[in-house]
């Protein structure tokens, strides 16, 4: 299974080909979609709601758009890459 990380990774490369800035909104949305069954399960092995799992996942694919050098924010929750990332 992917995880977040390679999922921003795809997502920016499919996204952001001429380094246009997407919304952090649309981005999550992709990673979501793909990872909603696994985070379902994981609310429910831990006895959590769903949306208490998903504020952790907000906060932590955040953080990896932040720490990762391949990508760049605005300044206001948009994001892209950075050049020379994408072949």
């Amino acid at each position: 299974m992917k995880t977040i990380i390679d999922i921003l990774v795809e997502y920016i490369q499919e996204n952001c080909s001429q380094y246009e800035y997407v919304k952090f909104d649309d981005i999550f949305e992709s990673v979501e979609s793909q990872l909603k069954t696994k985070w379902e399960k994981e609310a429910n092995d831990r006895d959590l709601s769903y949306e208490e799992i998903r504020v952790n996942k907000i906060g932590e694919t955040y953080r990896l758009l932040t720490v990762d050098s391949r990508f760049k924010g605005d300044g206001n929750n948009n994001w892209t890459a950075r050049e020379g990332f994408i072949q």
